[in-house]
């Protein structure tokens, strides 16, 4: 952390984490499949569908001898079963990109949200961000862009109690839209 003191308003919320590869997969799962009309591109029961059309194509590439039909197959197959991976490889990333800041601290106030690490203290302004959704292990606050292609995480395992998690859910509620 910085040398500097944090002061810490009676209303404000702190968490104190370090990233996780669990929570970042979880964030980058939700911000995939909450992205508006493409989300239902990682769906699971589209995956279903697109991974049976692809047998069915290659069963027919195969009986009528149709390379087309069999080639389009195996790529509806493959790429059935490569996407639900992509949240954990660009979690991984993420990760990566991530993790020099250390042990972060972020306080959660009505005025803004602020962020202090090893290398770096920022505030933002509740303008930077324009919904939030919650998943079982991390808060995810969207960037205002139409699709909410940016995001914060905040790992709920970094809150002191449970009540502090509710506190933050309240907060969040009251600043933003949950979606």
């Amino acid at each position: 952390m910085t040398g500097q003191a944090v002061g810490q308003r009676e209303d404000a919320v702190v968490l104190e984490y370090d990233y996780q590869q669990e929570e970042m997969t979880e964030a980058v799962r939700l911000m995939l499949r909450k992205r508006g009309r493409a989300g239902f591109l990682y769906h699971p029961a589209f995956l279903v569908c697109v991974g049976l059309l692809g047998v069915v194509q290659l069963v027919v590439g195969v009986t009528r001898e149709n390379t087309a039909g069999f080639g389009f197959g195996l790529l509806f197959i493959v790429w059935s079963l490569l996407l639900p991976r992509v949240p954990r490889i660009t979690a991984r990333q993420l990760l990566r990109a991530n993790q020099h800041h250390g042990l972060m601290r972020v306080t959660v106030a009505e005025e803004d949200v602020r962020v202090v690490s090893v290398h770096m203290e920022t505030r933002m302004a509740w303008a930077n961000f324009g919904s939030y959704a919650e998943t079982s292990r991390c808060f995810v606050l969207r960037s205002p862009d139409r699709i909410g292609a940016c995001a914060m995480v905040f790992a709920k395992r970094g809150a002191r109690t449970p009540e502090d998690v509710d506190r933050l859910r309240s907060l969040l509620d009251r600043r933003l839209p949950r979606v």
